[in-house]
């Protein structure tokens, strides 16, 4: 009787291997296929950490995605982790970065937005914001990069 049970805690065990290994195929199958506009990612705030500097990212006024050439989200919690991350990555020229509008939350291109610099309440202190809206003498977001490059931030 012991071996009967045996062989049937061995064969479920075998049916959940293969339904499980079936199931991470399709998740990878789906990766492959997903996002080729490179999109911002929806994800759970406070659970996710910034490649950078391994915070969590828990302000949605600052944060950054980069979207790499095949889809995949790299998350940060300033724009500033994101530009220094991004710089020693050798497919950054086909990457797509998002940010967080710091009035409206919502995701957008970091490369059409108003960049503003003296936020003192960036996660980082890098000061770098970013909108949407009309703002007083805006800057592009090559000037960010280039301020970020020189160490021209709020902390330096």
């Amino acid at each position: 009787m012991n071996a009967t049970i045996s062989v049937s805690i061995r064969q479920c065990l075998m049916k959940k291997g293969l339904i499980l290994l079936f199931a991470a195929l399709l998740m990878l199958a789906a990766c492959k296929k997903g996002n080729k506009e490179q999109r911002p990612v929806v994800f759970v705030w406070d659970r996710v950490v910034c490649e950078e500097c391994r915070m969590a990212l828990s302000d949605p006024h600052y944060s950054a995605q980069v979207i790499d050439p095949d889809g995949l989200p790299y998350y940060f919690d300033d724009i500033g982790c994101a530009i220094l991350w991004l710089r020693r990555q050798p497919w950054r020229k086909k990457a797509r970065t998002w940010v967080n509008d710091v009035n409206t939350k919502k995701w957008i291109d970091a490369e059409k937005a108003n960049w503003t610099y003296g936020d003192p309440k960036t996660p980082m202190g890098y000061g770098f914001a970013a909108t949407m809206a009309p703002v007083k003498h805006p800057m592009a977001y090559e000037t960010v990069k280039k301020w970020m490059y020189i160490g021209k931030t709020l902390v330096r």
